[in-house]
């Protein structure tokens, strides 16, 4: 899993790429917990456009840190989904937990 930050304009985009699972809460740690701190970021968004496997453990790390980002008082959108993942996320109504962007 490979983790790339961009920020700009109040909203920071973490573009992830490749299997995300319970091995990668380490590295997504690292990538999005500083942003939560950043005091010009307002939104954070997941660009899941790279993301060719997705568990349930990894719903659990974004859940969590959706629940940190609220406490921050930062927006959590999920962006980009490819099809297979965006199924996913509709079929366990994520998207009633967590905005999903198209």
């Amino acid at each position: 899993m490979e983790f790339r930050s961009v920020i700009g304009a109040g909203c920071a985009t973490v573009f992830l790429e490749g299997r995300l699972a319970f091995n990668s809460y380490p590295e997504f740690r690292a990538a999005t917990w500083p942003l939560l701190e950043h005091p010009d970021v307002h939104e954070i968004h997941l660009d899941l456009a790279g993301v060719t496997f997705l568990d349930s453990s990894a719903l659990g790390m974004i859940l969590h840190f959706n629940q940190k980002a609220r406490l921050a008082k930062k927006g959590l959108a999920l962006s980009r989904p490819s099809s297979a993942i965006a199924t996913i996320l509709r079929v366990v109504n994520f998207n009633k937990l967590v905005k999903v962007l198209p």
